[in-house]
């Protein structure tokens, strides 16, 4: 009844006869022979013919065979993966590849053929070589990319027999479908024997085929790098891994920078080589590797490298250990002085580890300990900032990068460069003054500004600093370094002192250059002014003239575009505003002192008016995005509380009519001119 009940379709049933008949092997070491044959004819009727075969028999044979393996001849082995062979007929794999996995019978017939290799007597390690090749074949005919349904058969199989598994894959290590599946099982943690086995065969994967003369360098990098995944321990216990990877990694070379073909072999190493590199440093305290994995950023090797950027963001400048990022500040002093170290390296050591740690440190409000102290700002003052030492042989990008951690450090660490402040303003000036390149410049005044707020600097070295940052294109470089570097600046202006007449120096800069510039620089001057309302507040009848004069020429001329014209919206809110603390100021005044605060004369606002009306009727395609601020700064203009002496007159609302076209916003207009008039 138990051997019966092994083949009954539910699945409770098998389970419950498999366990009473292991119940009665216990009780019984042999069973009567009379009796095993009776239990066995079915099973073994059906195993002669592979057409015969089906899903039931065999789990009720692997059922058997888990219970009675000293009953069964190793032999059996042979039919089996006869039978597997002729099941994984590519044709009928092909047919059946077509079908949903419940329907698909043969995978099933095969998974299960598969299964039971494992629980076939201890000499069926003589199957390996055929039973891995009919696998891998039936996976490469299926087009199995990943994990199978044969995985964790074979998984099985492959952990009972360790050292024999790892012997063969070794000999077919440079053929890609046997390493995919044995990965595939590495990867899913299927064969823990299997695993140790590979680990234990590290140094034979590193002297054989990474460094010796066979050299199969990828493959044995894949297994290297899912060993390193796979066992947290692995580097501690084989610290000479990391060694000999940077053999091959420094025999790397550079790609051309115009090369039209992409080797993939050389990406995939380095890929392969990153990840390993990134999964030892989150587990031993190589400082010393960091250094090294800058070197991919210099290779021209067309691969993504955010991943590599964002871990080492993440486990050096993020990190909470202290000691772990002064070790490594003082190992870039080291690695720095290193002559045999490329510019480019050092560069992204700036880039990538030294600027990153010290604004993330400063970032940090709860960071109650020092994180630097004189001995870096000294190194690091001998070796960036001496007189001697101008770094005029180096591309623009180290450049900045150079100036970059120089502005971090005087922005937040500025108590520690007393000493150094002087050659640092040196540094900035000379790059200033020297530099062809707009970018190399703006990153320089950045510096003189940050360095200008930290420390006493004479009036003619800000005055100077303005007047050249106004002065640079404005259509080259980055307008947001530009503006930073201005609105930086601004606090350190000097002010004029009490009971002085006449406008400030800094100020008629400003308005001289308005006048002298082309439209560029002028728009960038009014980005200015309108980022720094309050700075050019007690200025602004120098300013004011001027900026409704050419509102025409910014928001109406052939070459506005949506961003010039929402600037001029934005400069007329901000003259509205001006005016409004102008009333209130005069207002707060003695009645002796009215005439010394300066509103804006009628006409100028009659022509920001009639600019406003003329905007909010024009037809561009930007329209949506400008008519409602314009319409809505038009009715505080006008407005019962905004200028009730400026008069629009009727011919804004024929010009409005006139453009019946546009609909929706003169209803709106007309709507709204309505309700103030």
């Amino acid at each position: 009844m138990y051997f019966k009940s092994l083949y009954f379709p539910s699945q409770d049933v098998k389970e419950v006869a498999h366990e009473g008949l292991r119940k009665v092997l216990t009780h019984q070491s042999r069973l009567p022979k009379e009796l095993l044959q009776t239990g066995l004819r079915p099973i073994l009727t059906n195993l002669a013919d592979a057409k015969r075969l089906s899903v039931l028999g065999l789990e009720g044979l692997a059922r058997l065979l888990e219970l009675l393996t000293n009953y069964f001849k190793v032999e059996i082995g042979h039919k089996l993966l006869d039978h597997f062979r002729i099941v994984a007929d590519p044709q009928l794999l092909l047919a059946s590849s077509r079908l949903p996995p419940p329907d698909n019978d043969n995978v099933a017939k095969l998974v299960k053929l598969a299964n039971i290799f494992h629980l076939l007597p201890a000499a069926a390690n003589i199957f390996l070589e055929g039973f891995v090749n009919a696998v891998v074949q039936t996976e490469a005919q299926m087009q199995f990319s990943t994990r199978s349904p044969f995985s964790e058969p074979l998984a099985k199989y492959l952990d009972r027999y360790p050292i024999e598994s790892v012997d063969f894959l070794i000999g077919k290590l440079g053929f890609p479908r046997y390493l995919r599946t044995f990965r595939s099982i590495l990867q899913a943690k299927l064969a823990p024997h299997l695993e140790c086995e590979f680990a234990s065969r590290t140094s034979v994967l590193i002297r054989r085929f990474l460094l010796g003369p066979e050299a199969q360098i990828i493959p044995a990098l894949q297994v290297l790098g899912d060993l390193a995944n796979l066992i947290p321990t692995w580097f501690s216990e084989n610290e000479y891994v990391i060694d000999a990877l940077l053999q091959i990694w420094n025999q790397e070379t550079a790609q051309p920078e115009q090369s039209a073909v992409i080797d993939t072999d050389v990406i995939e190493r380095h890929t392969i080589m990153l990840d390993i590199f990134m999964q030892c440093l989150k587990r031993t305290p190589r400082v010393d590797l960091l250094f090294d994995i800058l070197a991919a950023y210099t290779r021209n090797l067309g691969m993504d490298l955010l991943h590599v950027t964002k871990f080492l963001y993440d486990h050096v400048a993020l990190s909470q250990d202290l000691m772990f990022k002064r070790n490594v500040l003082m190992r870039f002093l080291t690695w720095f002085n290193n002559d045999s170290v490329p510019l480019p390296n050092k560069m992204y050591g700036f880039r990538y580890l030294v600027t990153p740690i010290l604004l993330a440190h400063a970032a940090n409000s709860s960071a109650n300990v020092d994180l630097v102290g004189p001995d870096f700002v000294n190194r690091l003052h001998v070796m960036i900032w001496h007189p001697e030492t101008t770094f005029s042989d180096t591309d623009d990008m180290f450049k900045i990068e150079l100036l970059h951690v120089t502005t971090t450090l005087v922005q937040y660490y500025s108590e520690l460069l007393e000493d150094a402040r002087k050659d640092i303003i040196k540094c900035a000036w000379y790059f200033i003054t020297t530099s062809e390149d707009t970018l190399v410049k703006q990153t320089a005044y950045l510096l003189a500004a940050r360095f200008f707020a930290a420390f006493q600097t004479p009036q003619k070295f800000i005055l100077r600093a303005w007047t050249g940052l106004l002065r640079l294109p404005h259509s080259e470089g980055r307008t947001q370094l530009r503006q930073e570097a201005l609105a930086t600046l601004a606090p350190s202006l000097p002010r004029p002192e009490p009971g002085e007449s006449g406008f400030p120096q800094w100020a008629k800069t400003t308005r001289r250059l308005l006048a002298e510039e082309g439209l560029a620089q002028i728009i960038g001057i009014y980005h200015l002014i309108v980022k720094q309302p309050q700075l050019f507040y007690p200025v602004r009848s120098l300013f004011i003239p001027h900026m409704t004069n050419t509102l025409t020429k910014i928001g109406m001329s052939n070459s506005s575009s949506t961003e010039t014209r929402l600037l001029t919206i934005d400069m007329l809110q901000m003259i509205f505003t001006w005016e409004e603390q102008a009333k209130e100021a005069k207002a707060a005044s003695k009645s002796g002192d009215n005439d010394q605060v300066w509103q804006t004369p009628l006409p100028f606002r009659e022509n920001m008016v009639s600019y406003l009306v003329r905007l909010a009727t024009l037809h561009h395609e930007q329209a949506p995005k400008i008519v409602p601020k314009a319409l809505s700064l038009l009715q505080m203009m006008v407005g019962p509380k905004g200028w009730t002496d400026v008069t629009v007159g009727l011919r804004f609302f024929s010009r409005a009519l006139e453009l019946v076209s546009y609909e929706s916003a003169i209803s709106t207009f007309v709507d709204k001119c309505c309700r103030l008039s």
